[in-house]
């Protein structure tokens, strides 16, 4: 499906394989005009992730793509609206440490999780490390009426307890201060305006008013439809690629690195409330308050 726009803009779409995500190419060094930005929002909003292969890729130009999209991205330290993941650069959080994680959705405990992310491979290991993504929006449009309806006013309370990310995390052994929210398990994605299905994997800690079995029998239903082969888009990593994602539209996970290989990608982050500072400022604070500093 080409996007076309007055002038010289073109935007080419082609459709990832899989049940979600597309490739787009166009001239991202060049100036973008309005019919640029809006087919990509639009790309963007249809697709839910957006996957462009751009070798030497300005920093400004990622930054772009998340305003692009009518986001404010996120702050880091000291103000930069950029940051990095890896397991090379102690400068990234948890202390460059990259090891396996469940499927989530990220900050979704706090009230307003992130909108989307961007990440942008500068180094990959030699042997596959690659992200899978599960479509919340598509678990939800696959769930039998009578199912959504009995789901349509369930919450579910998220928390984390910053332990890492390769453990469910347990309401009962987080700390008193640990940050949680809850939300709507059938949640309103503002982007593409969908349904989409938000019990993960590591940060849902509980169905509201659901105690014990009937709660994880509801959960384990849920990833029924969520984690289905044909739900899942896996995405194998080159140097140059630049992958955005609709994060309260689809939940991502990792597997545990290669035992060898530098893996760094460059990370800009954008929330339609204004921007919030997830990682450097709030959730350093968080961090902090859980581990007494």
């Amino acid at each position: 499906m080409p996007a076309s726009s007055k002038g010289e803009a073109l935007i080419a779409v082609s459709p990832l394989p899989g049940p979600l995500g597309a490739e787009v190419a166009f001239d991202y060094n060049g100036e973008w005009d309005d019919d640029t930005r809006n087919a990509l929002r639009e790309t963007f909003r249809r697709y839910h992730l957006i996957l462009l292969r751009a070798p030497g890729l300005l920093v400004a130009k990622q930054i772009e793509v998340i305003e692009a999209l009518g986001l404010e991205p996120d702050r880091w330290r000291d103000g930069e609206k950029f940051g990095f993941l890896s397991n090379n650069l102690k400068s990234a959080p948890n202390d460059g440490q990259h090891s396996a994680y469940l499927y989530h959705s990220d900050l979704m405990w706090k009230p307003e999780p992130i909108s989307a992310i961007s990440l942008y491979a500068t180094a990959v290991p030699s042997e596959p490390s690659p992200t899978f993504f599960a479509s919340g929006v598509g678990a939800a449009a696959a769930l039998p009426d009578d199912l959504r309806a009995q789901w349509a006013t369930e919450q579910a309370m998220f928390l984390i307890d910053f332990n890492g990310g390769d453990t469910r995390y347990n309401e009962e052994t987080a700390s008193p201060e640990a940050p949680r929210a809850t939300h709507p398990i059938l949640l309103e994605d503002a982007i593409s305006q969908q349904t989409s299905l938000i019990i993960d994997s590591l940060f849902m800690v509980k169905i509201v008013g659901k105690e014990g079995e009937e709660g994880e029998s509801l959960r384990r239903r849920a990833h029924e439809y969520l984690y289905d082969t044909g739900n899942v888009y896996r995405h194998d990593w080159q140097v140059g690629d630049l992958v955005v994602w609709n994060n309260v539209a689809l939940q991502h996970a990792r597997e545990n690195l290669p035992d060898g290989g530098e893996r760094t990608f460059r990370r800009v982050s954008g929330t339609r409330s204004g921007g919030i500072s997830g990682w450097e400022t709030n959730y350093k604070k968080a961090q902090q308050a859980v581990s007494g500093g």
